[in-house]
């Protein structure tokens, strides 16, 4: 039975689930504007920095941009789901601040306690816990949790069980009130998950609880910590199961959600039993997937056409929920892989990436998509090298620095704006 596996896997794991740390402050790095990336790394390709495929695919999207900067009282929703490279929010960060400042900040978006996870999280936040917590994401083998929206889960089942949130930066102006949107397995079997002040012990009051999987909480103050606490209000109630949580605006604008997993690939989010039903929820306009790093690293067999199906799966059964959001895949960076010859580790160009980004290109244009070739932007086979020679990559030519993902993601921006630019003149013939 599905609560005596959890049970067991709470028992299991109940030491290592018992902690008091908090998670590391990540202190981010501005990275050069755009201007100057020509002369300080000549080895891009910035005229290869656009958005390519079907463009057109953007035009809802952008045309919703460009009412909010004219007064409608909307919001636009953008969703980035990634892995090890989108997880730390770094490479989101630059079009998320241009977007919010251009059009309006309509809320942080999705949060999780990445920390209670054993993992890293995005800059802004800060989570503690000192009652016990079992926690799975999408990308393992064996998943003893089902996952949902941020592909990463909480499982107690202590009723008492809790954990804090505390905000390094200030997610709510002063005068504001925000929605935090709790995702949760249904309410029938999960605890209530309440929602409280931690520095003056104010419950806040629920906005919206018509959904069985998720409960929205309106936040009316600018609190500096708020704690998320398990409370048995049904009998039927035995677990708590917390998916991750999203902080909203009511003003009009722009919400960014910054959905990563390390070690993520498509089929993880495919199988992720509540990823596409809770992503449906979040009413996106534009979803942009950073994926394939993993395909090309870690699979062993690759197969291309194993792989484009695995991207149409996932597509696939979005859509299937009524989600007709726009679509930009990006491709993988030009990784390694090593080698290892008596006691000596040598890195050599993954061919496989080229693969993946060729295939993503191509779903891209065959399916109605707008693609980004960040693999061809940032150097293409031999372009790891010259980035670790710049200092703005790991030693294993794999991932990149918070520098390097900064420069990313203005490399991603820019590509955005200009496309965004050119939407009105296509508009007009």
């Amino acid at each position: 039975m599905m609560i005596s596996r959890f049970v067991f896997f709470a028992a299991l794991l109940l030491l290592s689930s018992r902690m008091t740390a908090q998670d590391t402050l990540i202190i981010q790095e501005s990275p050069p504007p755009y201007d100057s990336l020509n002369k300080l790394y000549p080895f891009l390709n910035l005229p290869a920095n656009r958005i390519t495929g079907d463009t057109g695919s953007l035009v809802p999207f952008f045309g919703k941009l460009d009412r909010i900067k004219n007064g409608s009282n909307e919001q636009a929703v953008v969703v980035h789901i990634g892995d090890s490279h989108v997880q730390p929010g770094v490479f989101t960060q630059p079009l998320r601040e241009w977007m919010q400042s251009a059009f309006g900040d309509a809320g942080h978006g999705m949060m999780f306690p990445y920390r209670l996870a054993k993992s890293n999280g995005p800059a802004g936040y800060i989570t503690h816990c000192d009652t016990p917590w079992v926690s799975g994401r999408n990308a393992t083998m064996k998943r003893p949790l089902p996952t949902g929206i941020s592909g990463f889960t909480l499982w107690s089942a202590s009723p008492a069980a809790s954990f804090t949130v505390e905000f390094t930066t200030p997610f709510i102006a002063p005068g504001d009130t925000a929605r935090l949107v709790v995702f949760h397995a249904d309410r029938d079997s999960c605890f209530f998950l309440l929602v409280s002040n931690e520095l003056n012990g104010r419950s806040y009051p629920v906005a919206d609880s018509s959904w069985s999987y998720q409960t929205t909480f309106l936040i009316d103050d600018q609190p500096q910590k708020i704690r998320i606490r398990a409370m048995r209000t049904k009998e039927s109630q035995t677990s708590a199961t917390f998916y991750g949580m999203s902080l909203e605006s009511e003003k009009p604008g722009v919400i960014v959600h910054t959905i990563g997993v390390n070690g993520a690939m498509f089929s993880s989010y495919t199988e992720s039993e509540h990823f596409t039903g809770q992503l449906a929820m979040l009413h996106p306009d534009l979803l942009i997937f950073s994926l394939g790093t993993n395909e090309a690293f870690g699979v062993k067999a690759y197969s291309s056409e194993t792989f484009r199906s695995d991207i149409d799966t996932l597509i696939t059964r979005i859509r299937r929920t009524g989600n007709k959001a726009a679509v930009i895949l990006t491709t993988p960076p030009g990784i390694y892989k090593s080698t290892r010859k008596k006691r000596r580790t040598s890195y050599k160009p993954n061919p496989v990436a080229g693969t993946v980004s060729e295939v993503l290109k191509d779903y891209a244009s065959s399916h109605g998509m707008a693609a980004w070739d960040w693999y061809t932007i940032m150097g293409g086979k031999e372009g790891m090298s010259k980035w670790k020679a710049k200092g703005l990559t790991d030693r294993r030519y794999i991932h990149f620095s918070n520098k390097g993902y900064g420069i990313q993601g203005v490399l991603l921006r820019e590509a955005m704006i200009e496309s965004f630019g050119n939407y009105k003149p296509a508009v007009e013939r």
